[in-house]
């Protein structure tokens, strides 16, 4: 009986050891899930604070004189095509009246060339100037909404003969 005590002895000392070893491994295993853990939410900490700085960068000031210089660059280029196409206009019906003088003189001595060219080019670009007013319109439209969504940040915008006043909404309060 006492072979049995001894041997049950044995068997609880080694059974206490091998759970002693467990609790050993299954500690360090846990510490190198915590390290990566935390390693993980420190990388995150770092994106998040890049990403902070670049939106710090970003400041309605800087909206707003990139919304007036894009306008103003589009107000400029839709004047020069207009002042283009009025010069082309111009041109086509100077060569209009050309043709007909022309006809009247010599109705029947000279043939007159083909002028489908002429009225191919002037297609052409009346078809640009429509595309360039539908793309003109649709990104002014895009900057009024852009302009309008700035309108609830901090700050307001007021347009006086085409001079913009920006003041904070504190400011203006008082």
């Amino acid at each position: 009986m006492e072979i049995v005590y001894i041997t049950i002895t044995g068997l609880s000392i080694i059974a206490s050891i091998l759970a002693w070893v467990a609790k050993i491994r299954w500690s360090s295993e846990f510490r190198e899930a915590k390290k990566a853990q935390i390693e993980s939410i420190q990388e995150q900490i770092k994106v998040l604070k890049e990403r902070n700085e670049t939106l710090k960068e970003l400041t309605s000031e800087k909206i707003m004189g990139h919304y007036l210089s894009t306008k103003e660059g589009l107000e400029s280029l839709n004047n020069k095509i207009l002042e283009e196409k009025n010069e082309l206009q111009i041109k086509v019906d100077e060569m209009e009246t050309e043709i007909e003088r022309l006809r009247e003189e010599n109705k029947n001595s000279i043939k007159l060339p083909d002028f489908s060219q002429l009225q191919n080019m002037s297609f052409q670009i009346e078809n640009s100037l429509k595309s360039f007013t539908e793309n003109y319109a649709i990104q002014y439209n895009e900057l009024s909404n852009s302009l309008e969504k700035m309108k609830n940040f901090d700050f307001v915008i007021e347009d006086k003969d085409n001079f913009y006043i920006i003041e904070t909404k504190k400011k203006r309060k008082k």
